[in-house]
């Protein structure tokens, strides 16, 4: 598939990109054509390195705009101060064909501890997938990769034995990107119903960096796991 990564440059979207480049052309979008052509290039070179003869993908820098308008799936992985801005700016520049996943986890830290957070005075109590449906309507939108820690996703050699939960409205949109969880090796994807309990899947991550932050954790995540009662 065509894969535009909106905020390529951070360590999801290049984690992603590094990950699923193996089969997929991957499009890493920056408001910089030199910076997303140089991480492009960096990709490239370590995809190369890695999979070897495996790698049947491709990696392109373009600025925002134009790397949205390659791509079948957009994935935004954008701070979430500058998302609605940005959003809202390269609106016009989707189509109602694409499908759009969001990583984005609105969140405050005080003190030392993390906290779920809107992403702005307007929207309390919404979550940040919610608030990018409303911007992109009717184009579908999907939450996955909340609970996946970055550093791990951008470093190749890790392994990821971990699940995904991905809310959507949508079936066919949420079995699309399911297929593109499945695509990275040892993630899991779960399916937890419609897009308004992404704001569950969203706050799972402060609570994550409080679990590292108050228990000497490095970077937690999850794996759900059914219990099996003893006879």
């Amino acid at each position: 598939m065509k894969i535009c990564i909106l905020g390529g440059t951070g360590n999801m979207g290049t984690g992603l990109a590094i990950r699923w480049a193996v089969n997929h052309e991957i499009f890493i979008g920056s408001r910089s054509l030199e910076k997303a052509q140089g991480i492009a290039e960096n990709l490239r070179k370590l995809a190369l390195g890695f999979y070897q003869n495996e790698l049947k993908g491709s990696f392109t820098g373009l600025e925002n705009a134009d790397a949205l308008k390659e791509a079948e799936i957009v994935v935004v992985t954008l701070p979430p101060k500058a998302t609605i801005a940005v959003m809202t700016a390269l609106r016009e520049h989707l189509r109602e064909d694409q499908i759009i996943v969001t990583t984005v986890v609105p969140m405050r830290r005080r003190k030392r501890l993390f906290y779920f957070s809107s992403l702005g005075k307007d929207v309390q109590d919404r979550s940040a997938a919610e608030i990018i449906q409303e911007i992109v309507d009717p184009i579908r939108v999907v939450t996955a990769f909340q609970t996946v820690p970055a550093p791990y996703l951008s470093n190749i050699d890790a392994v990821l034995n971990l699940d995904v939960l991905v809310a959507g409205d949508d079936d066919i949109a949420v079995t699309i990107v399911s297929k593109l969880v499945r695509d990275i090796p040892n993630l899991r994807p779960l399916k937890v119903g419609p897009l308004v309990n992404s704001k569950f899947i969203e706050a799972i991550t402060p609570l994550l960096l409080n679990a590292a932050v108050l228990n000497g954790l490095h970077e937690p995540s999850i794996r759900i796991v059914p219990w099996f009662p003893l006879d």
